[in-house]
């Protein structure tokens, strides 16, 4: 059986009641807002980089927008992600600007590369055929030569090399890292490698 209780006791347990809830959900309020404040600050601190003065903002589409003096850009990885890849070219942006550039091979780094480099070409980049690399021809692409006009050549291979010969970038790549392999050759004439 249960005890009767006074008035006096059935008020004084619903106060203590009504005060252990009130501090159980001051309790909760505290430690939900310094979660809050706690991953807010480490998502954001995982959505944004600092690599030589310039911010990369990971976007909702997965790529790194940033900006340089030359303009905006998005690549899928950042200058940290491509520092392994030796890149031996002696160009930069300014070599392509008001110029039409040519791809040969066909490669997911090809559109990297268009995407970013759009914006200062004298048109949008088409295929081309090189003579030595008939191998990676479109039909009907024109023929063109590495002594007189602006020419990436992307080729699937099983190490990873970005090298120059005259005016053609060889950008050789596994097919699971030539995005990677663009984008060091986009932050090379960017001048971020």
């Amino acid at each position: 059986m249960r005890k009767i209780l006074t008035r006096e006791e059935k008020n004084k347990k619903d106060t203590r009641n009504k005060l252990i809830i009130g501090v159980i959900l001051i309790l909760v309020l505290i430690i939900s807002t310094a979660g809050y404040a706690f991953f807010s600050r480490s998502e954001e601190e995982e959505t944004k980089k600092k690599f030589k003065d310039t911010e990369f903002i990971l976007t909702e589409s997965g790529l790194w927008y940033f900006k340089l003096n030359e303009g905006e850009f998005s690549t899928q990885f950042t200058p940290e992600d491509t520092q392994n890849i030796s890149v031996q070219i002696f160009r930069n942006l300014y070599s392509y600007s008001g110029k039409p550039l040519f791809f040969a091979g066909e490669s997911p780094g090809k559109q990297e590369i268009a995407r970013n480099v759009i914006n200062f070409l004298s048109r949008y980049p088409q295929d081309a055929c090189i003579n030595d690399y008939e191998s990676l021809c479109k039909e009907d692409s024109p023929i063109k030569n590495c002594s007189q006009d602006n020419i990436i050549i992307l080729q699937e291979e099983n190490e990873t090399e970005i090298s120059q010969e005259e005016n053609c970038i060889f950008i050789s790549a596994p097919y699971a890292e030539q995005i990677r392999a663009s984008d060091a050759f986009l932050f090379k004439i960017l001048g971020l490698a």
